[in-house]
């Protein structure tokens, strides 16, 4: 025999010593080791998490302390569809230029104004001044000995803003394709110095196309497109009210095309104080009290009521059914026979009770044949079959069957029996 080996001691401790070190418990490292493994494990989405809130926290508080804006046309806005770029070289030259959203703030500039007289531009592109509005304005515009120019107003404004300027409609899409209007055509010294001017639309100021130009006559008219006579631009008698179909004139985008700058500048600064007033919700009329039932229904609903209700009562009396006198009749009524078995049976036959409607002829059958056989209305179905059939020869079990135990399937069975039925009965005691 050979001896057992002997493992020494230091090396099972040793083996024990890597399997202890190999075994994963958690929770293993202080805070601070666990903290670091975290760290690199999710450093990557934090910093792209904080490079996009820097970014946006960024914009915001660019937005908000440069003032900008994205309206059409505002001072603020530095896009293609603002009027910054014309605001900022206004206020280089020397104009005091004041932005208002409000026709009372209007006023009050207005009001307000220094020596030199002021310019109001007024642009409403969502049509929210009322005619007495605009007439307001032109008031408080003729008080204070300042010039009006308005972007594309609509017909009615036109009216009450100088009342010898109309609207003529919009351009046809031809008319500006180029995008240049024709020359002046006119004796306005700001027309003649701009000689062309580009027109065409703007994105973010009405369509891009040719609807969002108006065309106007007036004391003077501008910038007709070939062979119309109205144009782009109408001024009336006094000089001091000037309307522009074409926002985009002034806009950022536009305003270095052409002449546009030429015509911009010498219509806005002409005088050392501009009013940009862009019409908005703070214009319209708040109203005194909520509105009542009857002031929001339309006035041809009662009237619309009133003769729906007159033919409705017409036609009930047209096609409504007439009652005629009541009949009288003794009672009690006597009803014949055949009619209630009539019924009966069509009763039967609406509720397809064809084993209700054999049952009934065949308890009668069995009443009739039980009195021509004289044996008693009390006799049993039993003792009456054994009875016809002794009379009339036939086997006891079909003459059961057709009496006692047969139900039918459809009409057609029913029928068949019923046949049946009146056969054995004439057979029973022939008539």
């Amino acid at each position: 025999m050979s001896a057992p080996v002997s493992v020494p001691a230091s090396k099972d401790m040793a083996s024990q010593d890597t399997a202890g070190a190999r075994e994963f418990r958690a929770g293993d490292g202080t805070a601070r080791q666990r903290a670091a493994t975290w760290w690199r494990k999710n450093r990557l989405w934090i910093a792209v998490g904080a490079a996009l809130a820097a970014v946006t926290v960024g914009g915001l508080a660019a937005s908000l302390l440069g003032g900008q804006s994205a309206d059409p046309l505002s001072i603020t806005n530095p896009a293609p569809s603002g009027g910054q770029a014309a605001a900022s070289v206004l206020r280089e030259q020397g104009v005091q230029v004041t932005a208002t959203d409000s026709l009372d703030a209007t006023r009050r500039a207005l009001a307000a104004g220094g020596p030199g007289g002021s310019t109001v531009l007024v642009y409403d592109p969502l049509s929210l001044l009322e005619p007495a509005q605009a007439a307001r304005l032109a008031a408080s515009a003729k008080d204070a000995a300042a010039a009006v120019v308005a972007l594309a107003p609509g017909p009615l404004t036109v009216k009450n803003l100088g009342p010898d300027i109309a609207s003529a409609g919009t351009a046809a899409a031809t008319d500006s394709s180029t995008g240049v209007a024709a020359g002046p055509g006119c004796a306005n010294r700001d027309a003649a110095a701009a000689a062309r001017i580009d027109v065409r639309g703007v994105d973010g100021i009405g369509a891009a196309g040719s609807p969002s130009l108006l065309l106007y006559r007036g004391a003077a008219t501008c910038f007709a497109p070939a062979g119309g006579t109205a144009g782009f631009m109408a001024v009336n008698r006094a000089g001091d009210v000037t309307v522009l179909g074409s926002p985009g004139v002034i806009s950022n985008e536009r305003l270095a095309s052409q002449g546009n700058a030429a015509l911009t500048f010498r219509l806005l600064g002409s005088r050392p104080h501009l009013i940009w007033y862009t019409a908005s919700l703070r214009d319209v009329p708040a109203a005194s009290h909520a509105p009542t039932l009857a002031e929001l229904t339309p006035r041809w609903i009662f009237p619309a009521s009133a003769w729906l209700l007159l033919v409705a009562l017409i036609g009930m009396l047209w096609r409504g059914r007439r009652h005629g006198p009541l009949v009288t009749e003794p009672l009690p009524v006597i009803v014949k026979a055949s009619e209630t078995v009539t019924g009966r049976a069509r009763l039967y036959q609406d509720a397809k009770a064809q084993d209700t409607a054999v049952e009934t002829l065949q308890r009668a059958t069995l009443t009739r044949l039980a009195q021509r056989l004289r044996l008693g209305t009390g006799a049993a179905p039993s003792a009456v079959v054994d009875a016809a059939a002794a009379h009339t020869g036939r086997p006891r079990e079909d003459l059961e069957a057709l009496l006692i135990t047969d139900i039918p399937l459809n009409d057609k069975q029913m029928l068949a029996m019923a046949a049946q039925m009146a056969a054995l009965e004439e057979e029973v005691a022939p008539r």
